[in-house]
């Protein structure tokens, strides 16, 4: 396998690891960057962009910055022509062209902080956000859902536990986060507000694979450590493994299989059946890249990996530190990945080579890459650049 790589031409490694999967890239809309890992399976990777390549992004130039007015910003969603973004005290929806304001949320800060990352779903933004503690041990948030063209409020539930990660599919809404008071996993029907199931174990990344979802926890609290695939409509346990804690980093496009963290470990976990395969050791996985041929595993001790994805070889590492901080994306076959001291690194992703591109000054989370652009948040701000 390894001589076969290569003897490969760069184009023609760089072709088979950019490749278009054959199901469709985004519902709703091809290339639209819809939640924080691009698609519900949380791959982190654009197959769609065709402007900004390995070519190319050394020609990006800066288009527009954001007005620093706000703090916590995270990275971007991106659909139906707007970008929008959540900070410590609302959500922004601006222009993907101009960048000009188009409305604003705000939360009242007095009451509520902490907001999840965003997610577009059918025509509406929904996150949640966590009630500023009033006694020791409380645990609520609030939950909403805006109309994604206007900012209306559509509406708000409230929301019995501590919101840190948020995934929706299938018209449900999932938050999670752990609580001492509460469940720690929460799913409500988007359409109506009605809470559907909660369970006490955690969503440690928001990764969906065909309508199944993998949660973890001491069962009951005192009970053993376990793993749970979970359907989304129900929270009915399709398979349950005792004494292990899978962390999933993605799903594959097919919806198989999710890629999984199990100690130092990274493993592939059968969506259905629950079967453990073994990919590769020693790796501390934290995120990871998903592409047609490979995975992109970003470790705990900031090193970036490229790895068969059939036989788990490494094709190449990389120690980039601090890069586990934040995740990496790939995007027109160009890897991003943001590391310490607010720095991105732009690598060819066939064999790691640093590309020539822009600095990305300050980026505090991932970048996001999408329409022939690059949006980059210092937490204060959005800088937008484009060809």
């Amino acid at each position: 396998m390894r001589h076969s790589v290569k003897v490969l031409t760069a184009a023609a490694v760089l072709a088979a690891t950019v490749a278009v999967p054959a199901t469709p890239a985004a519902a709703g809309g091809t290339g639209w960057w819809s939640m924080s890992g691009y698609l519900v399976s949380n791959s982190a990777f654009n197959p769609n962009e065709t402007a900004v390549t390995v070519s190319t992004v050394a020609n990006l130039k800066l288009k527009h910055t954001g007005t620093p007015a706000r703090t916590g910003q995270r990275a971007p969603v991106v659909a139906d022509g707007l970008v929008y973004t959540v900070d410590d005290s609302g959500v922004t929806a601006t222009d993907e062209v101009t960048g000009a304001q188009t409305w604003r949320f705000d939360l009242d800060t007095e009451k509520l902080s902490a907001p999840t990352a965003l997610v577009h779903t059918a025509g509406q933004v929904v996150f949640a956000a966590n009630v500023i503690v009033g006694m020791p041990g409380s645990n609520l948030s609030h939950l909403f859902v805006l109309d994604a063209t206007t900012g209306t409020l559509v509406r708000e539930v409230l929301d019995e536990g501590v919101s840190l990660q948020i995934l929706v599919d299938r018209g449900v809404v999932v938050v999670s986060g752990e609580g001492r008071y509460s469940a720690d996993t929460r799913a409500y029907r988007v359409a109506t507000g009605q809470l559907l199931w909660q369970l006490d174990l955690g969503m440690e990344q928001p990764v969906s694979a065909n309508g199944r979802i993998l949660l973890s926890g001491n069962v009951g609290n005192a009970g053993p450590l376990t793993s749970f695939i979970v359907d989304i409509g129900t929270g009915e346990p399709t398979h349950t493994t005792k004494d292990r804690a899978y962390r999933p980093l993605a799903a594959d496009e097919t919806g198989t299989r999710f890629y999984v963290a199990w100690g130092h470990s990274l493993q592939v976990l059968d969506a259905t059946t629950g079967t453990l395969t073994w990919l590769a050791s020693n790796l501390y996985p934290k995120f990871a890249v998903v592409t047609p041929s490979r995975l992109y595993v970003t470790s705990s001790g900031g090193t970036v990996s490229a790895l068969n994805r059939s036989t788990g070889a490494i094709i190449w590492s990389k120690s980039i530190p601090a890069s586990e901080n934040q995740r990496a994306i790939i995007a027109g076959g160009v890897l991003y990945v943001t590391a310490k001291g607010n720095r991105v690194y732009a690598l060819n992703p066939v064999d790691g080579a640093p590309l020539n591109a822009p600095a990305f000054t300050g980026a505090t989370d991932q970048l996001v890459v999408t329409y022939g652009r690059v949006y980059v948040t210092d937490g204060t701000k959005l800088t937008v650049y484009g060809l």
